[in-house]
């Protein structure tokens, strides 16, 4: 199992996904917070991921954590075709076959050595398809990569990507759930696929409450969930139960899109938003004059460190760049939010319904945002998903 580092009852649980040039907040003393990371080849190649789980290993209670990132080996690749792993015949060769992928690992295994991580997850690649067939041979695979990296003494983690469409179905949590039960790793890497861009809430009830589900039924069968690429929906895997949430400083490190994998340098087109916890919502900076003015911020989210420093900067330097201080304020309220959550500090269902009061008071007003889908509709699915699941 991973090393979480314990203040009081609290067992703080969530991770860096890393992405181009955020080492830097890993190192941040204000996002301390966080147990681990993420690592990410298609970003850097060994040699920089080699230094980077060396000055990981310097922090008490830190794991570094690998994924061969080999989602679209075919396709989006990034600086994959840098790394030793990487497969020579992937132009030719059948990806959807189960004996390539267990040919791969021994690679993969090799590497994880190499940069001496200290867990590292199982290859899995987006199919056409999420069906029962695809999910059997992907804890395989998995099953077949524990065996190989415990030898070498790193801890294992069994990888999964599901599709949040495919979870329509109402007994579909069930089938996949009994699927990855039979893994022989006691840890999951979740990745759930939306259509969603990475900028937009999820919002639609059934796929969230699904997911919520399996979830929940993961977890109740010993399985340590950790959901990568989260975004201020991580409140509802909470709710659900999941051990470990993981988010970058880019939007397409909150949310899983073939299009990150592209990116092989930069994250490209940034925008800074300021992340309100009594709205759940991401605010551009001309939002957040209106909101402010209205006196509509919430305390918790004054108390952020790098909130004060935004708004130092917007009231000293009116018109000058915060993107740096975006990225640090959201991942600063996404530790210490999950934080409150397990620490039994704060109430879910009072969080949804206040913001869902406060977005009612901004319809009121009223306050056009700049962005017109930023209404907080979402918080209403939300609701619902929390409801009908506890139900």
């Amino acid at each position: 199992m991973g090393k979480y580092k314990r203040r009081g009852k609290l067992i703080v649980s969530v991770y860096h996904q890393m992405g181009h040039d955020s080492i830097n907040l890993v190192n941040e003393p204000n996002l301390s917070n966080y147990s681990g990371a993420i690592l990410s080849p298609v970003n850097y190649d060994e040699e920089k991921i080699i230094a980077q789980v060396k000055s990981m290993r310097e922090k008490e209670n830190f794991e570094a954590i690998f994924d061969p990132q080999l989602y679209f080996p075919q396709t989006e690749r990034g600086k994959l075709r840098e790394w030793s792993y990487f497969p020579n015949d992937v132009d030719t060769a059948l990806v959807s076959s189960e004996k390539w992928w267990k040919k791969v690992t021994k690679d993969i295994v090799d590497t994880c050595v190499k940069i001496n991580a200290h867990a590292a997850c199982s290859p899995v690649f987006a199919p056409r398809s999420y069906t029962n067939d695809y999910y059997s041979m992907m804890i395989s695979i998995g099953n077949h990569f524990h065996r190989q990296i415990t030898q070498k003494g790193i801890l294992p983690i069994q990888s999964m990507m599901v599709s949040l469409a495919d979870l329509s179905n109402e007994s579909r949590p069930q089938h996949i759930a009994s699927i990855i039960s039979q893994t022989k790793s006691d840890r999951l890497y979740l990745i759930f696929v939306s259509e969603i861009t990475p900028r937009r809430e999820l919002d639609d009830t059934e796929e969230l409450k699904s997911a919520m589900q399996l979830i929940q039924l993961l977890e109740n069968s010993g399985i340590k969930v950790i959901v990568g690429f989260c975004s201020s929906e991580f409140i509802l895997w909470k709710v659900a139960g999941a051990s470990s949430c993981a988010t970058g400083k880019f939007f397409n490190l909150r949310r899983f899109t073939s299009s990150r994998f592209e990116e092989p340098t930069s994250g490209g087109g940034q925008l800074p938003y300021w992340f309100e916890e009594g709205l759940l919502s991401f605010l551009r900076d001309s939002d957040l004059i209106r909101v402010q003015k209205r006196n509509l911020i919430s305390d918790e989210t004054l108390k952020n460190p790098f909130s004060q420093l935004i708004l130092k900067k917007m009231k000293d330097e009116p018109g000058s760049p915060w993107l740096s201080l975006s990225w640090r304020q959201f991942m600063f309220a996404f530790a210490d939010l999950e934080s409150r959550i397990v620490n039994d500090e704060i109430c879910i269902a009072n969080l949804l319904l206040e913001a869902e009061n406060k977005w009612l008071e901004i319809e009121e007003i009223p306050i056009l945002m700049e962005e017109i889908r930023n209404d907080g509709k979402w918080i209403r699915s939300w609701r619902r998903a929390v409801v009908e699941f506890n139900q």
